[in-house]
């Protein structure tokens, strides 16, 4: 057991043992009442019924720090309760669901993924149950708990079904490498059109899923439709799909800039010191007035309806949401929890308190990031390859 996983269980003991539950490595025991409210019973009930049923059915992230973490931890927490972890893309576990529900099975009792196209799937065909009915521990849904709120972490405009628990404080659109361009050619988002960044643009497809489409779609935002528009069509930009590459064009200032990459592999430069001299596109200058962060990821929590193992779900959604398992999780996968009592995995993107963000991953701000991606493509700058 390596050091991580001895202070995480030390702490989520004593979290329960403080709200007024003792457990043991087979579970939790009765103790003392706490407050008034029946809190205690509900969950000695449950965790009667859950140990039981045995198993825990999750469909979630595909990444090996993400399941590393998940799995882990449950297993240390919960020895006797299995946990069935299938690792996947959300749309083709999605896809799955749907299709196995049309015909009456139900394999699975949680999902973590992102916003699309688990809420605009599930949501409709009622395959969610409301996130509110398995909660139990009393500080979960505690506003107080959370930056901005608890209400905040949902990304479903009915504010009910899926729910996100991470959060993102500075978070940028992009990437510039000031070794090869100042910030007197460019040190705002307008400059961006200056010719002599022709050529030196690269972009990730921002016509499919995850971060590319959203820090494009809230550019638009800020500069407006028709400008990134001209941008595309006459800077040059060179679309892709691989982040190494873009990561490797950007240290070696073969491009400029670069947009909608994630900084895995660049972090992983940066270590060796290369490309140290990159930066993020963070603040008013490259977003106005739009302050990008808040909740959002793909380890949003949604419980199934008719779910084959109910209990046991319901422990893995207070299990996932505490302070304890969300801190081992921040450690791990180097990402910051948006409850405040939870230290930050990602030191340079922590949220503030009292501070106002735009996510970019609520169903809502889904809808319109599809919207614009069906304007780009009828815009016809990106060009695919013909299938032979």
């Amino acid at each position: 057991m390596n050091n991580n996983t001895k202070t995480y269980l030390r702490g989520f003991w004593k979290t329960l043992a403080g709200i007024g539950v003792l457990v043991s490595a087979a579970g939790f025991q009765s103790t003392t009442a706490f407050a008034n409210d029946g809190w205690k019973a509900e969950w000695e009930k449950v965790m009667a019924a859950a140990r039981k049923e045995g198993v825990v059915a999750v469909s979630g992230p595909p990444g090996a720090f993400q399941r590393r973490a998940i799995t882990e931890g449950w297993a240390k927490s919960f020895p006797d309760i299995r946990l069935e972890y299938t690792g996947g893309r959300g749309r083709d576990v999605v896809s799955k669901v749907v299709r196995e529900r049309t015909a009456g099975i139900y394999n699975f009792d949680i999902i973590l993924a992102s916003t699309s196209p688990t809420v605009f799937a599930l949501v409709p065909i009622n395959a969610l149950a409301p996130l509110r009915d398995a909660i139990i521990m009393p500080d979960i849904a505690d506003d107080k708990t959370w930056y901005d709120s608890f209400e905040a972490g949902f990304m479903d405009k009915e504010r009910k079904y899926f729910f996100n628990p991470m959060g993102t404080g500075g978070q940028g659109v992009g990437f510039v490498n000031r070794d090869c361009v100042s910030r007197e050619v460019f040190g705002k988002m307008p400059d961006l059109a200056k010719p002599e960044l022709k050529g030196k643009l690269v972009w990730y497809d921002p016509t499919g899923p995850g971060t590319a489409s959203r820090s494009t779609w809230l550019i638009s935002l800020v500069m407006g439709e028709d400008w990134l528009k001209a941008v595309f069509q006459k800077q040059g930009v060179i679309f892709s799909r691989s982040y190494r590459q873009m990561t490797d064009w950007l240290v070696s200032c073969k491009v400029h800039l670069a947009f909608g990459m994630t900084n895995d592999v660049l972090e992983q430069m940066q270590k060796q010191g290369i490309g140290t001299k990159v930066e993020d596109l963070v603040g008013p200058a490259y977003t106005g007035k739009v302050n990008p962060g808040g909740a959002g990821g793909n380890e949003s929590i949604g419980w199934y309806n008719n779910a084959p193992h109910a209990n046991a779900a319901k422990v893995f959604v207070n299990w996932f949401l505490s302070r304890d398992f969300q801190q081992f999780y921040a450690d791990i996968v180097k990402d910051n929890s948006r409850r405040i009592d939870v230290r930050p995995g990602d030191p340079k993107h922590v949220m503030e308190k009292g501070k106002e963000y735009f996510s970019w991953s609520t169903e809502e701000a889904t809808v319109r990031v599809k919207d614009l991606q069906e304007k780009i493509k009828a815009w016809g700058v990106i060009k695919r390859k013909k299938k032979r």
